[in-house]
């Protein structure tokens, strides 16, 4: 059979052509048979856009399209299948299909038009996968939760701020907490950890949608319904929620909420907001997300999709766009890559949104604003900046000076190199295995008042959550009491012989709890647990004057702490010759509403 071969579009600028994918009856096994049709989208036909991830690209499979051979993903193909009935045909949107994937041209043309793609899709059908892990039973508990969630809310109660010390919610929720819920629970979690909730593409898919639908194998759940059930499992903290992983859920509902309700945000802001969102094509972290950008920005030349521009060349061209236009440095926080290898000769200021983790910006939780950083470390400064491009990469020329110097840096809190934290209902926070060496460089037990006169001891908690608490200093006193506490639990734990079966682990677990907080509480304020959320891919260090840090996870002896005029956060530079690299931000106790910053000092530092 002859291979299909895309008819183009028409190229004038206002071309409204986009395809439509018509498929044909069937089931189980049957080939698989479509019609693609061009379609005009200001006429509003009608369709449906799925939103699903590619899969392996090096499986294909073949179909029928206008009677000729087309081949596709395996992974596309699985939801053609799950999506065809048997009986009618069905008008779908798929860009792997209806758009030329081996004609750059077109593909940056029809990205530039997909915000109106999924804004007029009579439904956008969200495909997480097939049926694993008792999936199923994932589905119908987060129906069960969500009809709770109905139940609660038509009584006056509020999912921002559900508890269980409400006993309307213990009404509604308690029989979640049961034992024989966990193996549904367990399964609900693991539908969060899906794929499909970390791709780029899928925060305008959805945050356009005028509905959407989640499916998983043979179950579906509105995303509505999804969304309360998360939410309530994620605050009520059920069997094996994940704080993390929810973030990236959270990320994705109020992009939704944001843009249905008119909320337009800055370039910096939407790249930053959904920078731990992969995509196959590293191009993608800019243009997957600009039909959710500010108007004002729309004239930037970097933000037009265009496939034939170099990564380093699109992510540099982006960073000094955003530096021109802004009134800040908050740029230069959006965190460092720690390992691996992004994009070459990408200078060390420009953001490499290849870089996926999860990091929080100093002082915030972990899916915030960076633009809601609320300290003032130069004061209120206005950036003064320049760009050499005498060479490769682009040189940033900022203006500051420099304070101090990091004499000592403790080990580096990363999430993946933690063993488990969670034993059977008793959680240990994550920071508690790292509180050990992090109190070491910091000396919080020492006799001698801080540089501020403060106990170091406080100076120690306020530096654990960058002073953005609004707890007052005795709770944050018990707070550290408690992370302490656990930290000696988290140090017997790593004494245990590596063979010991989970469920022994866990009933040690449970008795060194007991015997550690015995007529003590364990439970940390919320305030308090959600500012540790920023601790995650940093390191707590030591200057040579005496502060504590909390600094970058690339932060090292010998770097340079700068403060810069426009940045409200310090700088962590490392000396390259005449030039300076830079490692990151980082919070230090004592400077951070502009007591060390001196406009007189300042002159023009280069970064690499």
């Amino acid at each position: 059979m002859e291979s299909y071969c895309y008819v183009p579009f028409g190229i004038e600028p206002d071309c409204s052509q986009f395809r439509v994918l018509t498929l044909l009856p069937g089931s189980g096994e049957q080939l698989l048979e479509c019609v693609l049709e061009h379609g005009d989208i200001d006429k509003s036909p009608s369709y449906e856009a799925i939103s699903y991830v590619w899969g392996n690209p090096r499986e294909k499979v073949e179909i029928v399209c206008n009677g000729k051979t087309l081949t596709i993903t395996a992974g596309l193909g699985e939801v053609l299948r799950h999506f065809r009935s048997p009986l009618e045909r069905r008008s779908l949107w798929a860009d792997a299909i209806c758009i030329n994937q081996d004609d750059n041209d077109e593909r940056g043309r029809q990205v530039r038009r997909m915000k109106d793609i999924y804004s007029k899709a009579n439904r956008v059908l969200i495909w997480l996968g097939e049926e694993r892990d008792e999936s199923d039973k994932g589905i119908e508990v987060a129906s069960d939760i969500a009809h709770a969630c109905h139940q609660y809310t038509s009584k006056g109660g509020s999912l921002e701020t559900v508890t269980f010390n409400d006993e309307l919610a213990q009404k509604f929720f308690g029989k979640f907490r049961d034992p024989s819920e966990f193996p549904r629970l367990s399964a609900f979690a693991k539908i969060i950890g899906r794929l499909w909730f970390t791709r780029v593409w899928v925060v305008q898919e959805l945050a356009l949608a005028t509905e959407a639908t989640v499916f998983c194998g043979n179950s579906s759940i509105s995303w509505t319904d999804l969304m309360a059930a998360i939410t309530a499992q994620d605050h009520l903290n059920l069997w094996l929620s994940d704080h993390e992983r929810n973030a990236y859920v959270f990320i994705l509902e109020r992009a939704r909420r944001e843009w249905n309700a008119g909320n337009r945000h800055s370039l910096l802001s939407v790249l930053f907001r959904y920078r731990i969102l992969d995509s196959t094509d590293p191009r993608d972290k800019i243009f997957g997300l600009s039909a959710l950008i500010k108007n004002e920005f729309s004239d930037i030349e970097a933000l037009r999709p265009n496939y034939n521009v170099d990564t380093t060349e699109l992510y540099t061209a982006v960073a000094e766009e955003i530096l021109k236009r802004s009134s800040h440095l908050n740029l230069l926080s959006v965190p460092r890559r720690l390992s691996g290898t992004g994009p070459g000769d990408l200078p060390s200021w420009a953001p490499d949104w290849t870089n996926t983790r999860l990091t929080a910006p100093l002082g915030l939780a972990n899916y915030s604003e960076i633009n809601e950083l609320a300290f003032a470390t130069s004061g209120s400064s206005k950036p003064q900046v320049e760009f050499s491009n005498g060479g490769i990469p682009t040189c940033l020329g900022v203006h500051g000076h420099f304070i101090d110097r990091i004499a000592a840096v403790s080990t580096v809190l990363r999430l993946e190199h933690l063993p488990q934290t969670n034993y059977h209902g008793i959680r240990i926070p994550k920071c508690a295995f790292v509180l050990d060496d992090w109190s070491r460089v910091a000396g919080p037990r020492k006799s001698e008042p801080y540089i501020t006169g403060e106990p170091i001891r406080d100076a120690f908690v306020q530096t654990l959550v960058t002073e953005s608490t609004d707890e007052n200093i005795e709770t944050l006193r018990r707070q550290l009491d408690i992370l302490e506490r656990n930290a000696t639990i988290a140090r017997w734990l790593a004494s245990l012989p590596s063979f010991l079966p989970n469920w022994l682990v866990d009933k040690l677990v449970y008795l060194a709890h007991a015997l550690v907080f015995y007529n003590q509480t364990d439970q940390m304020t919320l305030d308090f647990r959600i500012h540790l959320s920023s601790l995650a891919d940093r390191r707590v260090f030591r200057t040579d004057k005496g502060y504590i840090g909390l600094g970058s996870a690339l932060a090292e002896v010998g770097d340079e702490i700068a403060v810069v005029k426009g940045a409200k956060v310090p700088l962590i530079l490392r000396a390259m010759k005449s030039k300076w690299a830079l490692q990151g931000d980082c919070f230090l106790k004592g400077i951070m509403q502009g007591e060390a910053y001196c406009e007189d000092e300042c002159y023009q530092i280069w970064i690499v």
